[in-house]
């Protein structure tokens, strides 16, 4: 009873978004345009990204396994899960919790087939951790042949699970179509299939999958790719991504966590700080802190309130598929630096001051006259 009224009250807490007035950028672009619209046909189907990964487990070189996620989506479609070496460090990564939000899926895939060859680097890296990768998660929100109760079809944000039509519906849950599933992770130790905000068995097949995942591996790390809207520093600069680390210092101190809670919270700023030296070297990246909400069924909150060092990344998005190779290659060169820095152990020297001195991101903006905001 003491846990499910800690779910519960913990649980209130209420996430807000922000929106913003459009000012200029540098670069003031790329833009999504109707002559530039998004092509899923550039991007792998879920079939195309099973062949994909199919391919790399036949042809990789070292320790390589494919399988499936511990839970299947409401549609019955099996959620691929890579893990790649098997050294005592173990790291997690996922992408792709939000349908509409793909390239960082990409990414991740080429993070595979790297780290799946016969370099020299690959094999130390395999040698010295297990790392999972999850490259898209919410393999329903990106092209299930679906419709949700209103006659869209996916991409969208949420799962599909279209069952609450009129009336009250549960939270962080989208009418006639689903759940958003980066809300909906257990954060209770021993309770990994808990509805972190009512109890009871989790509603959302995806996010018990991951806490499942999580379980099994037990990753002293998990990064969470996702995309974001298009905003700028206060020059102006349009920013490329954005970061941070677990905020649910309330949720640690209720359920009676808070020393597990900090170690995790500094190494996450550790990943954070191997990040922004990373990225800090390419012209094209401009990384800023992620203004997050203290939400504990947030992926970033609850494996760090479970004593992970847990990082969101936000990538740019919604700029279309022409412009999307620079956002592949910033989510994979954040992902490389950090599982390079973990195997030869330089992550753990790490200044966190790097990431503390991050500059907060700015303002929202969209095409000129429009309006941008997400969350994560």
């Amino acid at each position: 009873m003491k846990t499910c009224l800690s779910i519960i009250a913990i649980s209130s807490l209420v996430l807000t978004g922000l929106v913003s007035a459009a000012p200029q950028s540098k670069p003031n672009g790329p833009w999504l345009t109707d002559e530039q619209n998004v092509s899923l046909a550039a991007l792998r189907s879920y079939g195309q990204l099973w062949h994909t990964l199919e391919q790399l487990d036949r042809s990789a070189k070292g320790e390589f396994v494919l399988s499936s996620a511990p839970r299947v989506s409401n549609t019955g479609r099996e959620i691929p899960v890579v893990t790649i070496g098997n050294g005592p460090q173990r790291i997690m990564i996922i992408a792709q919790q939000h349908g509409n939000e793909y390239v960082v899926s990409e990414a991740m895939i080429e993070l595979a087939r790297d780290l799946s060859n016969n370099s020299k680097e690959s094999r130390a890296i395999r040698d010295a951790l297990t790392l999972t990768i999850v490259p898209r998660v919410n393999v329903d929100g990106f092209d299930a042949s679906v419709e949700d109760a209103f006659g869209n079809t996916p991409p969208w944000r949420q799962n599909y699970d279209p069952f609450c039509v009129a009336g009250p519906c549960p939270a962080f849950y989208q009418r006639g179509r689903g759940y958003d599933i980066n809300r909906y992770h257990s954060f209770i130790a021993d309770s990994p299939e808990v509805d972190p905000y009512v109890g009871g068995p989790n509603p959302v097949p995806e996010s018990v999958a991951m806490r499942l995942l999580f379980d099994e591996f037990q990753p002293s790390v998990v990064i969470d790719f996702h995309h974001q809207g298009s905003y700028v520093d206060a020059d102006g600069n349009l920013i490329t991504g954005s970061t941070l680390w677990p905020n649910a210092t309330s949720a640690a101190e209720a359920l009676g966590v808070v020393d597990q809670f900090e170690a995790g919270v500094e190494l996450a700023k550790r990943v954070v700080a191997v990040m922004a030296t990373e990225l800090d070297q390419y012209g094209y990246a401009n990384l800023t802190l992620y203004p997050g909400t203290t939400t504990p069924g947030i992926a970033r909150n609850a494996y760090g309130l479970l004593g992970a060092g847990s990082v969101l990344f936000e990538m740019r998005g919604g700029i279309g598929t022409k412009s999307n190779g620079y956002i592949t290659k910033t989510a994979y060169n954040a992902a490389k630096a950090v599982v390079a820095a973990m195997a030869n152990g330089a992550l753990f020297d790490a200044d966190i001051t790097i990431a503390e001195n991050l500059p907060p991101r700015g303002p929202g903006i969209g095409a000129p006259n429009e309006e941008a905001g997400e969350v994560e």
